[in-house]
């Protein structure tokens, strides 16, 4: 009989060891976090959260999972830093515009004309100015994951073809930043900041006659549904970064945050990749929609350049050092 029990009694101890086993890879794999998206999920950046949130998954081989919440459902772009400091959302993608009253020199990304052409951004991160920007939002208790390029920004317009600054004066323009906004009242324009989700509304109500955005957006937000004209300008690079809280990213293990770190890296090369032929996609679907479009020459180009030099001005007196530093990062890019 006790040979009985000594056996019913190792049996016993082996259904709990893979009792508590399964229930222990459970709990593991449910390890979930949350990221706020303020696009739709049709636009090339939400495209890039979606292979972010696989890479997650592969990487962790399932015991780290990452959930996309599109079209503000968590949080508008306007709202999204305020959550991301009081811990409200684990993740979510920020406008860097979004940072510039705290962090004034993350206007850099908004300055006109700085960005030569759509490999400029990385040139320039990989410089040196993504750790320099890295420390400043470590500081406000904010982890960077990893950037997003965006691609250029365009005008457009429902009163008429912008060729020259002169055809900008006297038009209420949607803007999405302060440093964009300064670029348009330097044109001749009255900008409102505004924010994307509402763009729409809107265009559509005639509350504004134009709007800044990139084309991709365009396309997305069906902006060219309630527009007339637009000018491929490609004056300014709009810039994203996924964003964590310090406290969140501390909550992670070290395997799941070199998870989280490798698949950043994997999604933002992915939309390197991806972000010119976006932009092609997307100005095909706006011309063929009916929108009158217009592309700057070169000579027209330096005019506008030329109307908006006293925007790096304005910026480097607002950020001191850092953005003289930023600035002249920018500048030795090749």
């Amino acid at each position: 009989m006790r040979r009985n029990n000594g056996r019913f009694a190792g049996v016993l101890a082996c259904l709990m060891a893979l009792f508590f086993a399964f229930f222990a890879r459970d709990a593991e794999a449910t390890v979930m976090f949350r990221l706020s998206n303020q696009f739709p999920g049709t636009h090339l950046i939400s495209r890039a959260l979606v292979v972010f949130a696989e890479k997650v998954n592969e990487y962790s081989n399932g015991t780290l999972e990452c959930r996309i919440f599109d079209n503000a459902q968590l949080y508008r772009d306007t709202e999204i830093v305020e959550a991301l400091l009081d811990n409200l959302v684990d993740t979510g993608l920020v406008a860097t515009n979004q940072w510039s009253g705290m962090v004034p020199a993350i206007d850099v990304f908004d300055i006109p004309f700085v960005f030569k052409d759509l490999t400029s951004i990385k040139k320039f991160l990989d410089a040196g100015a993504a750790e320099l920007l890295d420390r400043e939002l470590e500081a406000m208790g904010i982890k960077n994951l990893f950037w997003v390029d965006y691609g250029y920004i365009q005008f457009y317009n429902n009163r008429r073809p912008i060729r020259t600054p002169a055809d900008m004066r006297g038009l209420t323009m949607r803007s999405f930043s302060a440093t964009d906004a300064e670029t348009l009242r330097l044109l001749g324009a009255a900008p409102t900041v505004m924010s994307s989700s509402e763009m729409y509304m809107a265009l559509q109500r005639g509350t504004v006659d134009g709007a800044t955005t990139g084309m991709p957006a365009a396309v997305s937000r069906r902006i060219f549904e309630v527009q007339r004209y637009m000018t491929v300008a490609n004056y300014s690079t709009a810039q994203f970064v996924v964003q964590g809280n310090l406290a969140w990213w501390s909550t992670l293990s070290p395997e799941h945050q070199d998870v989280v770190k490798r698949a950043g890296l994997y999604a933002e090369a992915w939309i390197r990749d991806n972000v010119a032929e976006a932009e092609s996609e997307a100005q095909q679907i706006i011309t063929d929609s009916g929108v009158e479009v217009y592309i700057l020459n070169d000579e027209e180009r330096r005019e506008f350049q030329e109307m908006t030099v006293p925007a790096r001005d304005i910026f480097t007196r607002n950020t001191g050092g850092l953005g003289v530093r930023l600035l002249e990062i920018a500048d030795s890019i090749d």
